[in-house]
């Protein structure tokens, strides 16, 4: 499930970066995004406002969202990707101080982006 994870030291401490991929859609976009809520000590969102906290992008045979959550621990940068051709969801993730998510999430959105066959965010 887990494609890879990269560790590097920023000045603020300690910066993560994985990216995995699931059969299907992984329970929903709900059910991930309170995931990664709780395991930054958050309580959960209802489905009413799931929608103002995620970005989302389309592409054929792709859709995706984006989402920064932050913490008092730190902060997350997700994003999934669901791909039809093989009913799979990849995961994006940064995790890491607050302004270094905000720092990483262009970089990291592209990354996403590229899952799904779409230019840089921006990019004509």
């Amino acid at each position: 499930m887990r494609v890879a994870t990269y560790i590097a030291q920023d000045t603020s401490g300690p910066v993560e970066v994985a990216i995995t991929r699931f059969p299907g859609r992984v329970g929903g976009e709900l059910a991930n995004v309170n995931r990664w809520r709780g395991q930054l000590g958050l309580a959960p969102l209802t489905a009413d406002s799931l929608d103002a906290t995620l970005t989302r992008f389309t592409a054929e045979g792709f859709d995706a969202y984006t989402t920064i959550i932050e913490g008092t621990s730190g902060a997350m940068f997700a994003a999934g990707v669901y791909d039809a051709s093989l009913d799979s969801t990849w995961f994006v993730r940064v995790s890491a101080a607050s302004d270094v998510v905000k720092r990483m999430a262009p970089a990291a959105t592209d990354f996403a982006r590229s899952i799904a066959k779409l230019p840089p965010a921006g990019a004509n």
